[in-house]
């Protein structure tokens, strides 16, 4: 039962990202409007959905309120990061970076706060995951970019950004016992879309309104990044219930780049480089030994 949550999150994930590089390329606006203008869309969107998921009950206590206003503002410090990132320096080390951090943290967070165990061997499998993801986002060709001490410290600020908002959410489950699950769901993603709409009237002023425009495929497209978002956070929040915070997050994470280049490789036909077979082979053993121990 646990795998096949994973496997579900993996796929929930997948789509999510796909849908959402879609809509960067069908928004009819300016380029530089796309990303806070999907971040209203998609915390609405997840906000909204939980919220009749939920029965359309919200009576989050103290503490879900304070850990959901602290998780929005990670989300969207999360996605102005990473677009500063992808602005400084290469994407294979802002991607290790990223995927490091949302599995480090939570890892030490729940070994040294939340006193949960890990296997030697669950730890190892971690480590070959860790590993795998430097084959998987190395390019054959050097890259052009230059790495600076100002990308350095951008893509640092990523993973722990990424891996803050693990642990808030693994919190936020483990406080309530998962009685407040929703309220906090709602609350991250109605706090990200308030502050990604202040954001978007900081760089659009009088054109905030008109930057929501659409075109059918761009809003079928962050229509359908939302419903995945939506779905995988809610099943995410249920898993942390049943898996140890650390092997799920593991797993995720490894499982959605696996599953992002193997998408590129049948789908988009892109070649498999010997770095990325090496990653391939090393993330889903890490994968298969993580289910089983």
């Amino acid at each position: 039962m646990s795998n096949l949550l994973v496997v579900g999150l993996i796929f929930l994930y997948t789509f999510q990202s796909a849908f959402c590089n879609l809509y960067a390329k069908k928004y009819p606006g300016k380029a530089e409007l796309a990303s806070p203008v999907y971040s209203v869309f998609y915390g609405l969107f997840v906000a909204l959905g939980t919220f009749a998921f939920a029965g359309f009950s919200f009576v989050p206590t103290g503490t879900t309120a304070i850990l959901g206003v602290i998780c929005g503002v990670c989300l969207v410090a999360y996605n102005l990061l990473l677009i500063k990132a992808a602005n400084l320096g290469p994407f294979s080390v802002t991607m290790i970076f990223n995927l490091s951090g949302g599995i480090l943290l939570p890892l030490f967070w729940s070994l040294i706060h939340d006193g949960e165990k890990l296997s030697l061997w669950q730890i190892a499998a971690i480590f070959v995951m860790l590993v795998s993801f430097f084959f998987l986002n190395r390019q054959d060709n050097k890259s052009e970019q230059k790495i600076s001490a100002r990308f350095l410290l951008v893509v640092s600020l990523l993973g722990c950004a990424n891996g803050v908002y693990g642990i808030l959410i693994n919190t936020a489950a483990r406080v309530s016992g998962g009685t407040q699950n929703a309220d906090m769901i709602i609350t991250t993603y109605g706090t990200a879309a308030a502050l990604a709409l202040l954001l978007l009237a900081i760089l659009a002023g009088k054109e905030t309104f008109p930057a929501f425009r659409q075109t059918t495929k761009s809003f079928l497209c962050v229509l359908a990044a939302s419903v995945s978002a939506c779905a995988a956070i809610n099943l995410l929040m249920y898993a942390l219930k049943l898996i140890n915070v650390a092997v799920l997050y593991a797993m995720d994470n490894g499982g959605v780049l696996v599953v992002s280049v193997l998408w590129s490789a049948l789908i988009l036909r892109e070649k498999i480089s010997k770095y990325k077979l090496i990653g391939l082979l090393l993330a889903l053993g890490a994968i298969v030994a993580l289910s089983v121990l």
